[in-house]
């Protein structure tokens, strides 16, 4: 494995078309997930597909389960035959998914478009990051990926206010399924743009999908820094999910009508692209001990905010969105840094199994405890639990003692 800043020999076309990719992937992470149904995708399986609001928590638990099955095959065939192949079948399998979603009137279909999405997502997860890391490191320029990262979450982010402000604006004259369908069609242009990026270059042997695969896995849930890593980033991640699927109740409990939900979410993407834009700021600043201590434990906490009713405190309530965006860039450079370039996108693909595992575990309980006791004590018991299992998790990852920062210091390789 080379370390940072080492860059393979390049000729002119090659540099060329690596540049060429640093223009197109932010064009790509806009248009590869064109969703205006996220004000209102909640809204639309309760009212119009008679779902309870456990049974869509538990919906969001099949679609981890589902990414999780597909989590490390996909990753194991970007590392085999390449990442854009990855993406340009994510992206197809996006647009599919969407399609299906607002299409689908029962159960299993809706079932079988949760499975694409998750699909999808499998497809987008360890390529894109992969693709990136590697196009830099190619360039000699690996030392700007966190702040690539964070400026992938900034234009998603961005981009994602403006698609869930038009979607919820839309249903005051449309059906609720007809923004999902839209989306499907809007999303063609990331399918399409997909086809524009190339591989990088990567040193060491493309091995056979087993060893990709048990070579990866020893290298994340063999290392205790690593594993812990992923683990902090799986709780955060828990957060997030549980205040995205929460958010709307929470919004309607405040008297609102249906059609401003997209005020209140396109805010919380709003400030989430802004979180993403701070992220490699605020990380040079604090340093990571305090980012992987301080992230996790903020958004659990601020699940708080939306268990009171009090509109005031929804600033509060969206802060996952700040502890997300700032621990992503961090959390994926760390463990992309500390394994071998032949198993990159796999790696990063265990670390999102782990993530899936533990909204797999935690999902389907806040559901029952929020189906049970209620929205309020549910949201409470799920902001203690989190945080408390951050606490114990930093913990362990400090003891291991690997703490050096992205590009600035030194760092163990396997």
């Amino acid at each position: 494995m080379t370390g940072p800043g080492t860059a393979l020999p390049l000729d002119a076309s090659k540099r060329h078309a690596l540049e060429r990719n640093l223009r197109m992937l932010p064009w790509w992470w806009a248009t590869r997930w064109v969703w205006l149904g996220e004000a209102i995708w909640v809204v639309y399986l309760t009212r119009e597909r008679g779902l309870t609001l456990g049974e869509v928590l538990l919906f969001q638990a099949v679609y981890s389960a589902v990414v999780i099955a597909g989590e490390v095959p996909t990753g194991m065939m970007a590392d085999r035959w390449g990442r854009r192949l990855s993406v340009i079948l994510g992206s197809a399998v996006a647009v599919g998914a969407m399609a299906t979603f607002g299409l689908g009137h029962t159960i299993p279909i809706l079932l079988a478009s949760y499975a694409m999405f998750s699909l999808a997502d499998a497809f987008f997860s360890g390529a894109d990051s992969a693709i990136l890391f590697d196009t830099l490191k190619a360039l000699d320029r690996d030392e700007e990926f966190t702040r690539w990262q964070a400026r992938e979450l900034v234009v998603g982010g961005a981009s994602m206010a403006l698609y869930t402000l038009a979607g919820s604006l839309m249903v005051r004259w449309v059906p609720l399924e007809v923004p999902f369908l839209a989306s499907a069609l809007l999303s063609i242009a990331g399918f399409a743009l997909a086809f524009g990026l190339v591989d990088p270059p990567r040193e060491g042997a493309r091995h056979s999908f087993t060893r990709i695969g048990i070579h990866a896995a020893r290298q994340v849930i063999g290392r205790r820094t690593l594993l812990t890593a992923a683990l902090l980033m799986a709780l955060t991640t828990a957060t997030i999910h549980t205040m995205g699927i929460t958010q709307q109740p929470v919004a309607l409990s405040y008297g609102v009508p249906v059609w401003s939900l997209g005020l209140f979410v396109a805010s919380q993407l709003a400030f989430s692209a802004l979180s993403a834009a701070i992220a490699d700021r605020l990380g040079r600043r604090i340093g990571l001990i305090a980012i992987f201590l301080t992230m996790p434990l903020i958004s659990a906490l601020a699940l708080l905010g939306g268990a009171t009713g009090l509109i005031w405190l929804y600033p509060i309530f969206i802060l996952p969105s700040l502890g997300w965006n700032v621990l992503w860039p961090y959390v994926s450079d760390y463990i992309a840094r500390r394994v071998e370039d032949n198993v990159r996108a796999t790696a990063l693909s265990v670390s999102s199994v782990l993530v899936h595992l533990t909204s797999v575990a935690l999902l389907p309980l806040c559901g029952f405890a929020i189906d049970r006791r209620g929205l309020d004590t549910g949201l409470v018991m799920t902001a203690t639990g989190l945080a408390v299992a951050a606490l114990l998790v930093f913990a362990v990852w400090w003891r291991a003692g690997d703490h050096a920062s992205a590009a600035t210091e030194a760092y163990p390789v396997p």
